[in-house]
């Protein structure tokens, strides 16, 4: 074998070496590909499932909101039907104030009210 031989067969070798190298390069690349992946894939997972918890949660504060200002309205209806009824019931205690002597006087009076109001129902 002269040098020229060998000096091919020691390049060759290398060249094989430098192939066994890049291949196992290429595979540890590929397996942290593969877990990078795979790490994401678990990562968008969990984003989802909190977005779907925070949109429950979204839905449900929003339902509490509709349900309060519904019943901050229903109360202030009551209110104001109240205050608009008051002035026919404080008109109906000073008229009943007014007869109220005139009842002491005549009980008989009072009795027939009564009398009256029952047959109306």
């Amino acid at each position: 074998m002269d040098n020229s031989q060998l000096l091919t067969l020691i390049i060759s070798l290398v060249a094989i070496i430098v192939a066994f190298w890049q291949g196992f390069l290429a595979k540890s690349q590929l397996d942290q590909a593969k877990e990078t992946k795979s790490e994401t894939e678990k990562l968008l997972d969990e984003i989802k499932q909190k977005v779907v918890r925070i949109e429950a949660i979204s839905d449900e504060t929003r339902k509490d909101l509709k349900e309060q200002i519904t019943k901050l309205i229903d109360k202030q209806d009551e209110n104001l039907k109240t205050l608009l009824n008051a002035p026919k019931e404080s008109s109906q205690n000073e008229m009943l104030m007014a007869f109220l002597p005139m009842f002491l006087e005549k009980p008989d009076l009072m009795k027939t009210l009564i009398e009256l109001g029952n047959h109306q129902k």
